[in-house]
């Protein structure tokens, strides 16, 4: 994953992730807190990690874009974007906070008595896979053609992640979420968007043809 020199420069400030990480942080507390101030309890760890994985798929969704947008310009395939980086950073949050809250008390939809459900092994299957995609994606050895197909595979984890987590949690818009439409289905769109993005962005083989 790579963007042009340019864009890299002017992103190297980190304003344009942070103010991201902040707008996903004031989106769960107004859905999560402001009609349900009981929720304020779980603020540092139930909403932040939602504001946190949330901000992690718009960001990977935003690298995407600006590799799409940088192809003809320059794309070399070895200097992963500020905005992957930044995805990776939600990403590293959002694993040992999901794991501190791992129980049916959080996440009632997951669990039949003690065990977790079908969908809620799922959900962790997919996310494990998302992480491991996403430590081979920070190695620096990977060809561009390599590169890009272990982000459509990551992408698409990603993407079974997000579904997985909705199809257990529901889609719920009403008081007590602030009418808001659900997080994990903004994560979802965004995890669509880029996965456009980056097929749109697919290299071109730059193999020697073979002679015959």
């Amino acid at each position: 994953m790579s963007t042009p020199k340019n864009e890299i420069s002017h992103n190297r400030s980190g304003l344009p992730y942070f103010l991201l990480y902040l707008a996903c942080i004031i989106y769960a507390v107004v859905r999560y807190v402001a009609f349900s101030p009981q929720n304020f309890q779980h603020l540092p760890v139930f909403v932040l990690n939602k504001a946190f994985s949330m901000g992690a798929a718009l960001c990977f969704a935003i690298a995407f874009w600006y590799q799409w947008r940088g192809t003809a310009i320059l794309n070399n395939g070895t200097d992963p974007s500020g905005w992957f980086r930044s995805g990776v950073f939600g990403s590293v949050a959002h694993v040992p906070m999901s794991l501190a809250i791992l129980n049916p008390s959080y996440f009632k939809a997951f669990f039949i008595n003690d065990r977790m459900t079908f969908i809620g092994e799922a959900v962790f299957l997919f996310g494990a896979l998302t992480l491991a995609g996403i430590y081979f994606l920070t190695r620096p050895s990977w060809s561009l053609r390599h590169r890009w197909w272990i982000s459509l595979g990551t992408i698409s984890m990603l993407f079974c992640h997000t579904l997985c987590m909705g199809i257990a949690r529901g889609f719920n818009m009403n008081r007590s979420y602030a009418y808001l439409p659900p997080m994990w289905l903004i994560s979802l769109i965004g995890t669509t968007l880029g996965a456009v993005f980056l097929l749109l962005s697919r290299p071109i083989s730059q193999d020697p043809p073979q002679k015959s």
